[in-house]
């Protein structure tokens, strides 16, 4: 019959005996108490084994968030964008001096950049890892300045670095903040790390 059939779970990797007499829940000790063969019936299987669920609560934690409250205008052909506000730094993995994230462990990262452009100026940034250009934030000249934001997901690998780039062509390149609120910001958290 129905009530006599049991069925296994593959939730995770040990598996532990439990009677039919009654339900085993993931949260139960894993002391099962031992029974005789006569008191489940002589043709009902005494137990059966089944997989216990392994719970691993994995939380993503923010490890960086910085932002700019300075406007800033692009005066060579590239620009590093360096930040003056700390949110979250952590770990200080985010070096304030240079605007540059260092990865300490290799695994899958998440960033985004937020940045308000500049009336009839031009907005033309890269997000970096390392010196290569992996996406681009633009945004043309226009008479009235909206907020701007990117962002991307990176396979990091150990020392490799992550930031931004302003790059100045034949127009005049700026994003826009003041003193009082924050416009500008850069955030990342790790998603997943290596299992290497």
């Amino acid at each position: 019959t129905s009530a006599l059939m049991a069925r296994a779970f593959s939730l995770g990797h040990q598996e532990v005996p439990t009677s039919l007499s009654g339900c085993k829940r993931c949260c139960d000790s894993l002391d099962v108490p031992e029974t005789s063969e006569g008191s489940l019936g002589g043709d009902r299987p005494q137990a059966l084994p089944f997989v216990m669920p392994e719970v691993r609560p994995y939380i993503n934690i923010t490890i960086l968030k910085v932002g700019r409250k300075k406007a800033l205008h692009s005066n060579e052909g590239y620009q590093a964008l360096i930040f003056d506000t700390v949110f979250v730094n952590l770990y200080s993995h985010f070096d304030m001096f240079k605007g540059k994230f260092y990865c300490y462990v290799a695994g899958l990262y998440f960033f985004s950049l937020n940045v308000h452009t500049w009336n009839f100026k031009e907005t033309y940034m890269h997000v970096m890892r390392n010196d290569q250009e992996e996406v681009i934030l633009y945004a043309q000249p226009s008479d009235r300045s909206i907020m701007q934001s990117q962002s991307l997901m990176l396979e990091l690998r150990e020392n490799d670095e992550v930031w931004v780039r302003l790059y100045k062509r034949q127009r005049d390149n700026a994003i826009y903040s003041d003193d009082v609120d924050v416009y500008i910001t850069f955030s990342g958290y790790l998603i997943k790390p290596s299992l290497e």
